[in-house]
């Protein structure tokens, strides 16, 4: 009886969804675009908890390098990107590849297509920036579909939606609860993997290295995916570059160092993958997911001073 009145309480929540969504799809897409910025304005206001969350990232990351006003001008464009993000994935199922290929452009495509041929698989370095559904959606729409980790939604029923959405152009979802297994599968295939690994891990999953000069909590996968498959890396971020348009950056090869020392070369690696992000996300300051709590978890050390 519990598990059925759960999916009742989902299948509202979902319903509840819709009737906000299904205007917006149908809406032309620039209303519905410029009705995401507003919806995302709102959840500036609303959603105070995650404000000050972004504003005490940002502090950690810049310090005095950007005034206290600069600082709140990223956060409103954050989440005016987020709301306009959330309309893009609504109208995903009526884009053809050819819609795609118009609104992003993407750069560095050869470097996929070298790491590709190497014939050892590949592992896509891909952050929460712009709108990182979108990134997703447009190398699969390109011709490079991957396996890609994802938490599946609490809510069953959006969940599945954004499966279909994810998996319109070749993308294979991998499941955080198998993701290890299914990515040294995917890899033994000689097949691509996509894995973000910008946001906070917990304490038993991740290792601490340094980001925007604080430790962070990083999962260190794809340092270890690489060095034991020998797999190319290759980072993959897409930022926001007008109302409706966007480029997919696709780095060159990232070179993975080897001391000999196993544990050494994970924290090496996944410092220096880290480092990356950071210089892109520098780049980029008002475009990277600063919302999410990246610094939670924090040595034992430090968290007792705190």
């Amino acid at each position: 009886m519990k598990l059925k009145n759960f999916r009742i309480i989902q299948l509202l929540e979902y319903l509840a969804i819709m009737v906000v969504a299904l205007p917006l799809y149908w809406m032309p897409r620039r209303m519905a675009l410029r009705t995401g910025e507003y919806i995302g304005t709102l959840m500036y206001y609303l959603l105070s908890r995650r404000r000050q969350i972004g504003f005490k990232n940002l502090t950690i990351a810049f310090g005095e390098e950007f005034s206290d006003q600069e600082k709140e001008r990223i956060l409103r464009s954050n989440f005016r990107n987020l709301g306009k993000s959330i309309v893009e994935v609504l109208h995903f199922p009526k884009m053809s590849r050819d819609d795609v290929r118009a609104k992003v452009t993407i750069v560095g495509q050869e470097n996929c297509v070298n790491a590709i041929r190497k014939g050892r698989g590949m592992i896509y370095l891909a952050a929460h920036i712009g709108n990182w559904e979108m990134s997703s959606f447009a190398q699969s729409a390109a011709g490079y579909p991957a396996n890609i980790v994802v938490r599946p939604l609490d809510n069953r029923y959006l969940n599945n939606f954004m499966v279909k959405v994810r998996t319109m152009y070749g993308h294979t979802i991998l499941s955080r609860r198998n993701g290890m297994r299914d990515m040294m599968a995917a890899l033994k295939r000689k097949e691509p993997v996509g894995i973000l690994m910008d946001q906070n891990a917990k304490r038993s999953q991740g290792i601490f290295v340094d980001f925007f000069g604080k430790s962070a909590s990083t999962v260190p996968v794809i340092a270890i995916l690489a060095l034991r498959y020998d797999a190319p890396v290759i980072p993959g971020f897409i930022v926001r570059t007008g109302f409706d348009t966007h480029t997919l950056y696709f780095g060159e090869e990232i070179g993975i160092e080897r001391t000999g020392d196993a544990k050494k070369d994970i924290e090496i690696n996944t410092a220096r993958l880290n480092k990356i992000l950071e210089d892109f996300i520098r780049q980029y300051p008002d475009q990277w997911f600063w919302i999410h709590n990246r610094w939670k978890t924090q040595p034992y050390s430090v968290s007792s001073e705190q």
